[in-house]
Order: structure tokens, then C-alpha cells, then sequence
């Protein structure tokens, strides 16, 4: 997926190389889930409960069961290298969540703070994992056709954190791919998939992964990345600017473009205004004015707003 978006950028700025440059930024991205300094005792609970699974094979259970413990290990894991965070190690049987994606009522969280004090509780509400299909057709030089199913295997955990008061302060659903088999398909026959009972292991690697990237949602993100822009025609200010990453002048020069009665020109500012903000570390001005771009049929948004989604 990442080396399509690259390519679709390449592609677009090539088809407007006459018009367009490209930034690189090297920058930190503030924290998706701001918390305050006092806010640093940390419990975690696992709420996943496996009866709530439409399924009922033992081995396959089993498998859903280990993969949302690794994925309540792997934060807690995260949370211990973290020496802004003091982990409090309370209980989770009490608080299994009677219905999908339940979230806990703020009576349930000042009763795991009366047992066990906390600033932050952070909890895994729900585990999935399941398997991605897709077959390849292939022709050899005699004309015979051939066809594989090549699966992938994804984990999903949904998170939350809350307060000592009970408010929720994020929800976020992290999920971690990975290849996993192929088998031929005979007959023109789908093929007949893996099963997941069998897959265990490589389903408790990638939980693992959900949970410990969870805890990176509480501090800044360095990040590093290439933007296409518009620098020419009329834009040649705006873009010396960003060049030289004077990113105050560039929006000053570029907001009265962005309000121009030209279409494209308002529709080409508004798109690099919201590169300027993503370089900036402000995502909310970046998607606002992504969006602006895309309501006027900007080419380049409608790649940058789903980059921008991933913060």
C-alpha cells in the first residue's frame, strides 16, 4: 500500500513536472493522545472476552484468547520501557466486556482506581484476527492457466484509555498484517483457506505488535516525508518559502490565493497550505485544508488525506 501511494505521487508529479516540486520534511508529529505530565500511573486491564466469539471450536477460541493476551503483554510491555509511565498492575476478570466493543462506565473505572490507583487505565476492549484472500492468475508459455490464493493474516485490537474520572480519552483499533500461506487453486475451485486454529503462533507475533505500538500514541512521532507541490504560476513566492521551510510566510502568501475566484489557483493553494501544516506537525489545519482541496477537484488530495488519516 505505502509503495502504491509513492508511486501514485510519483506519477501525478510527473504528469505536472512543469508546475510542481517536491519537500522533504524530517519533523515530530505532536502526540495523537495528548496526557499531562501528573497523568503517570498507568493500570491495564484485558477486556477482550472470547464468548462473545460467533464461533464455537475450542482450538479456534484458544487461538483468539492467547492472541488478545500477547496483545495485552505487548502494551504492558511498552508501557514498562517507558520510564515516563509507572505501570500499577491491577485485575481484569471484573470487567470482561459483557457486549462487543463495550466501552466501561465511569463507575467501572473509579472502581479499578479504589482497588488500584491510577492516573491512565488503559484497556484492550475487543481481539479479532482473520485471514485476507487474494488469487493471482497466471498464464505459462504453453497457455495452460494456473491460479494461487495468496492469504495474509491480520490482527486487529481495540484499545481504549481513559482518566481516573472515568472520561475516555482515545479509542483506536491497531492492526498488524502479515503474509501467511499460498495454495493453488484447482479446478477454478476456490482454494480451501488455512485454518486459523493451526495459526497461533504468527497470530500471537503480530498481537504482540498491536499492543506495544498502542503506547507510542502518548508521545511525539519523528517523522520523515515527500510532498509534492505547486510552484510555479503564480506560486513562485509561496513555494520559495516552503522550500526554505519559512512556513509563516508560505501560509501568509498562500491563504490570499486560497480565497482566489480561479478555481484551480484557490484549489492548488488550499492543497499547499496543507502541506505546510502537516509540516508543521498540525494535522487538523492540514486536513481542513486537504479537504478544501478535495472539494475543488485537487489532484494531489486525494492521496495526502489518507496519509493524513495514519496520524
Amino acid at each position: 500500500m505505502k509503495k502504491a501511494i509513492r508511486l501514485l505521487y510519483v506519477v501525478l508529479a510527473a504528469v505536472q513536472v512543469s508546475c510542481t516540486s517536491v519537500l522533504f520534511v524530517d519533523t515530530t508529529m505532536p502526540a495523537a493522545v495528548p496526557v499531562a505530565q501528573e497523568q503517570w500511573k498507568v493500570a491495564v486491564i484485558n477486556r477482550n472476552n472470547p464468548q462473545l466469539q460467533e464461533f464455537n471450536q475450542a482450538k479456534k477460541t484458544a487461538v483468539f484468547e492467547a492472541g488478545a493476551n500477547h496483545a495485552f503483554l505487548g502494551a504492558i510491555d511498552a508501557i514498562l520501557e517507558d520510564d515516563t509511565y509507572d505501570l500499577v498492575f491491577t485485575d481484569s476478570l471484573n470487567y470482561r466486556t459483557p457486549v462487543m466493543n463495550g466501552k466501561l462506565s465511569p463507575e467501572q473505572v473509579q472502581d479499578v482506581y479504589f482497588r488500584q490507583p491510577h492516573h491512565l487505565l488503559l484497556a484492550l476492549e475487543h481481539f479479532d484476527t482473520y485471514f485476507h484472500q487474494e488469487t493471482v492468475r497466471e498464464q505459462d508459455e504453453d497457455g495452460d492457466v494456473s491460479k494461487t490464493a495468496y492469504y495474509t493474516l491480520a490482527v486487529a485490537s481495540t484499545w481504549a484509555l481513559y482518566d481516573s474520572t472515568g472520561q475516555q480519552l482515545d479509542r483506536f483499533i491497531l492492526i498488524q498484517e502479515a503474509p501467511y500461506q499460498s495454495r493453488g487453486v484447482i479446478s477454478g475451485l476456490l482454494a480451501i483457506g488455512p485454518a486459523m486454529a493451526n495459526a497461533g503462533p504468527a497470530v500471537n507475533d503480530l498481537a504482540w505488535h498491536t499492543g506495544n505500538r498502542y503506547w507510542s500514541r502518548l508521545s511525539p512521532q519523528p517523522v520523515a516525508f515527500a510532498r509534492p507541490y505547486y510552484s510555479a504560476k503564480g506560486f513562485g513566492a509561496a513555494a520559495g518559502a516552503m522550500a526554505v521551510q519559512d512556513w509563516q510566510k508560505a501560509i501568509s502568501l498562500l491563504e490570499p490565493l486560497a480565497e482566489s475566484s480561479n478555481r484551480k489557483e484557490a484549489a492548488r493553494a488550499a492543497y499547499n497550505l496543507a502541506v505546510v501544516y502537516e509540516a508543521m506537525g498540525n494535522v487538523e489545519q492540514a486536513r481542513h485544508w486537504a479537504s478544501e482541496a478535495r472539494a475543488r477537484k485537487e489532484k494531489f488530495s486525494l492521496v495526502l488525506l489518507p496519509e493524513l488519516g495514519k496520524y
